[in-house]
């Protein structure tokens, strides 16, 4: 017995001096996030099921066409409604409800209540006003803005006037949206963001913008726009960066020419009104209007804009003799609502050692 307790007594020691090898520690892995399921309740009702359904069925047939409805009450035996909801990430973004009465056995009214995806009306609003631009569809296009749309840089008539030919001078359009994101304020207010490819057959751009929209009579109107950053279009940029280089140098009369059209250009860029209009020679005749009324409607466009970007391309001149010229270019013109490329053409008058501009033409 003594025998045994001085073994064990000498295995309990041995064992105390003992150290378990260590266990590496596993690097903690993220949980995955749960994914939440549509969930679906009640009698999804289809427009084919819809057109199967006929005044004066019969109970059962009804039942056959519909289904059993998933409320019944046991007070109104002539009574069925068949309820359904979508639900999507907590919220509903779908509903149906429709109620059929009966006289007897026999189908004699039908009340249907079908409530869609706000955000999905949205949408197919926003693709519409896109679908009429491209569509060169002036009309549907103006219709897509409320009433009470505001341009920021002009009155509602000028940019009216201003849009249609917009829309009216190019053989085509091309308009595409990418990265829709649509946010819903509330039953009458919503927000569209996008990513808008624009196309013709002499502009393109390629900018991100967002349209403000309010429900009027059940049609959601665009009631603000804001252009946000343009992103470049880089194979357009090398081109333009390689017909400058390949530019041929001018002579004196053609730079002083090139010079004051950079003035106009960037007085206008400038929202300089009074600098602006000093590149117009006083013999400037404009077409279509008289000049104070266009110099009153310009200086409402330059004063009204937030921000006002300019660029000449393209730049030709031609000098027919030592006080004339001619100046074709397009005309790269961005504000904070407005973007339009239009081919155009100055004629110059050099008077009292300067430059300026006594006719103006803009290409259709």
């Amino acid at each position: 017995m003594r025998t045994k307790l001085i073994l064990l007594s000498f295995l309990l020691v041995s064992c105390s001096d003992f150290s378990m090898p260590s266990i590496p520690s596993v690097p903690s892995i993220p949980l995955p996030t749960a994914y939440k399921m549509d969930i679906h309740q009640g009698n999804y009702i289809t427009p084919e099921m819809l057109e199967k359904l006929k005044l004066g069925m019969h109970k059962s047939q009804v039942r056959y066409v519909l289904g059993t409805p998933m409320v019944s009450d046991v007070f109104h035996g002539n009574r069925w409604d068949y309820v359904y909801r979508l639900e999507r990430h907590n919220k509903i973004v779908e509903e149906q409800h429709l109620t059929l009465y009966f006289d007897g056995d026999n189908l004699v009214k039908i009340d249907q209540m079908v409530k869609i995806d706000p955000e999905a009306d949205v949408l197919k609003s926003v693709q519409g006003w896109a679908a009429a631009w491209a569509a060169k569809n002036t009309q549907d296009y103006l219709a897509a803005y409320a009433t009470d749309f505001k341009p920021s840089d002009m009155s509602r008539d000028v940019w009216e006037k201003q849009r249609i030919d917009l829309i009216n001078r190019p053989k085509i359009i091309e308009v595409v949206l990418s990265d829709i994101n649509i946010s819903i304020q509330d039953d009458s207010h919503a927000t569209a963001s996008f990513t808008q490819n624009y196309r013709s057959d002499g502009y393109r751009d390629h900018v991100e913008k967002t349209l403000y929209l309010v429900k009027q009579s059940d049609h959601w109107l665009i009631t603000e726009e804001r252009v946000g950053k343009v992103v470049k279009d880089k194979a357009k940029d090398q081109t333009d960066e390689s017909a400058d280089a390949n530019t041929q140098p001018l002579d004196a009369n053609q730079q002083a020419v090139h010079d004051a059209i950079k003035r106009w250009a960037d007085a206008w860029s400038a929202r300089d009104a009074n600098k602006y209009f000093a590149s117009y020679s006083t013999a400037f005749k404009p077409k279509g209007t008289g000049a104070t009324a266009l110099e009153a409607q310009r200086k409402e466009l330059i004063g009204n804009a937030n921000f006002i970007a300019v660029k000449i391309r393209e730049l030709k001149i031609k000098l027919p003799d030592e006080s004339h010229a001619s100046a074709t270019f397009i005309q790269d013109y961005r504000s904070d609502s407005h973007n339009s490329s239009t081919r155009k053409t100055l004629l110059l008058e050099k008077i009292g050692g300067s430059w300026l501009i006594v006719d103006e033409q803009a290409a259709k």
